[in-house]
């Protein structure tokens, strides 16, 4: 039998006429035909221009408009009038390519358990759309590392527009959390992967813009908050069991995550979680912060 599941591609937006409708035919455009298109308007406030662009496209959609309350509860209410079987999450300022459920369902239809869940990599364009940089996790980890539960996420290799879940996750563990609004996202997947595998597909099959207007730029004192208090809590709720899943021992769990918000993150409260579980030199943290401070000025004089 043809496995030709019904996939619900859920796009949610708040004042969005600068990249609405390019995400929506990147929707629209998927080689793979049995997919339904949820654009939920979260409250906008421009006038109506997110809702003419979304209107225009007709029946080839399904729009909703509700109150302002964030992008978990606009995800919320998608995923509760989702027809289909497995869900795929498109913000509104991102683009899939055209292959991008295809290629996710065929590599599910490989697999024995059908509801495991399916990441890939992904691009990094900015406002204009030029391509930034790739996020190949195939390039950075063996699979077997990549399959291993949530040590894809807590090395920054899932995005959440790269994901296909099915519906029975949301059921298990429950949807976005609301009184969240920058992390709803990472708080879910780590619920919902955590002691179960996720399956890596080969390529980059959706572009994420980064941009001033998004919510983690535009809240990033709660953002980064938010970020600190999520990564405290992924480190307590931990059994020593699943840290030496992840990273092999205890010890180089704590290790790799004290590295990984070193490099990439200015969690300062999280970073100090994890530092009191480990042995770090003040050399190696002046070091990555040079860096890290050397990388932003670069940025500022391009």
């Amino acid at each position: 039998m043809e496995f030709n599941p019904l996939v619900s591609i859920i796009i949610p937006v708040y004042n969005g006429e600068n990249f609405l409708q390019e995400a929506i035919e990147s929707a629209l455009s998927q080689n793979y035909s049995n997919v339904e298109v949820l654009v939920i308007n979260d409250g906008s406030t421009d006038n109506g221009a997110t809702e003419k662009i979304a209107l225009s496209y007709g029946d080839k959609i399904r729009y909703f408009f509700k109150e302002n309350g964030g992008v978990a509860t606009a995800l919320n209410l998608g995923i509760a009038n989702m027809n289909g079987e497995y869900f795929s999450w498109l913000s509104h300022d991102d683009v899939y390519t055209p292959e991008k459920i295809a290629t996710q369902v065929k590599h599910l239809e490989s697999l024995e358990n059908k509801h495991d869940i399916i990441f890939s990599g992904w691009t990094i364009i900015n406002s204009t759309g030029r391509e930034l940089n790739r996020v190949l996790p195939l390039k950075r980890y063996s699979k077997e590392k990549l399959e291993t539960p949530l040590f894809p996420l807590l090395n920054g290799m899932v995005a959440g527009c790269s994901l296909l879940i099915h519906k029975s996750h949301f059921e298990h563990v429950g949807n976005f959390r609301e009184d969240l609004p920058t992390t709803q996202d990472f708080d879910l997947w780590f619920r919902m992967m955590r002691g179960k595998p996720c399956r890596i597909c080969n390529g980059t099959l959706h572009k994420t813009r980064i941009h001033q207007n998004q919510g983690s730029q535009i809240h990033s004192t709660a953002h980064i908050s938010e970020c600190d208090n999520l990564w405290i809590k992924m480190m307590d709720e931990l059994s020593d069991k699943e840290k030496i899943q992840i990273s092999g021992t205890v010890q180089d769990f704590y290790m790799d995550i004290f590295m990984f918000l070193l490099k990439y993150s200015t969690n300062e409260k999280a970073l100090a979680h994890a530092q009191k579980h480990c042995k770090v030199s003040k050399l190696i943290i002046f070091k990555h912060r040079a860096i890290r401070l050397i990388k932003n000025k670069i940025k500022d004089w391009v």
